[in-house]
């Protein structure tokens, strides 16, 4: 069901650094400053270069195959939110959305309904797109039985937080090698699911950029939702409170911390 009329205004933010430790940084500085009624609620669209993205409560070692890492240069970086290992590129396209927690998208406070929600939103761009896909859970979807989209969530400082990524355009190739797709024995560190994942550009046989699918959410979440998007900054207090977390997310002890 389509709204049709604006409900709220939201800050957009177009906004990524060449250094993926100041993106994280920037990740969890965005919803501290929310929580404080500081800032509106923000959706950021924003890309790594080529990354490894782990998370929370995951093992690097298990994860990662470090030895061609080193051989890509691909830095490795862990974020706040649990779930599982990702690949980032400028091929890739990444969203986070920070809203209060009593939010009207949120009505039980819990982030797994803003996650249907914007898989929704995701699914709905992909059939734009031209694209029949299969939501496989709150922050999985297939096309084709390949992955194409996950994200992950979670509640913090009285905010809602969640981000996920799209594969637009990324390099399947270097994926594949980085990330370990061998099982490993049951541990207490969350395990990645592993599936065989495609792009949006791969599955239409042509170039696509992230840019024109930000734009095609843009125009779903607006219909969909009631919410109108003006292109904002990052605040001084959310920049200056990135700069500070940007020592833990580019320490050796956070991103290899287990």
């Amino acid at each position: 069901m389509e709204v049709g009329y604006i409900l709220e205004t939201w800050r957009l933010l177009d906004l990524e650094y060449d250094d993926p430790y100041m993106n994280m940084a920037v990740e969890e500085a965005i919803p501290r400053v929310v929580s404080q009624e500081s800032a509106p609620c923000t959706l950021r669209f924003w890309r790594n270069p080529n990354t490894i993205v782990v998370g929370c409560y995951q093992s690097v070692n298990l994860e990662v195959d470090l030895n061609v890492c080193a051989k890509y240069k691909t830095q490795i970086v862990r974020r706040f939110t649990g779930g599982g290992t990702v690949y980032h590129d400028h091929g890739n396209l990444n969203y986070a959305i920070s809203v209060p927690k009593a939010h009207r998208l949120v009505p039980t406070g819990d982030p797994i309904g803003i996650l249907k929600r914007f898989s929704k939103i995701v699914a709905s761009c992909l059939e734009v797109l031209g694209l029949y896909s299969e939501i496989k859970s709150s922050s999985n979807i297939e096309v084709n039985q390949k992955k194409i989209y996950g994200a992950a969530g979670s509640i913090r400082w009285k905010t809602i937080f969640c981000h996920g990524s799209i594969l637009v355009n990324s390099n399947i190739d270097i994926l594949y090698h980085v990330l370990k797709f061998d099982d490993y024995p049951d541990t207490h560190f969350v395990k990645s699911v592993r599936k065989p994942v495609t792009t949006i550009s791969r599955e239409l046989n042509m170039m696509l950029s992230p840019k024109k699918v930000s734009r095609i959410l843009l125009r779903c979440l607006e219909k969909k939702y009631g919410i109108q998007f003006f292109n904002g900054k990052l605040m001084k207090k959310e920049k200056k409170l990135a700069d500070e977390l940007y020592d833990k997310y580019s320490s050796y002890q956070w991103n290899f911390k287990i």
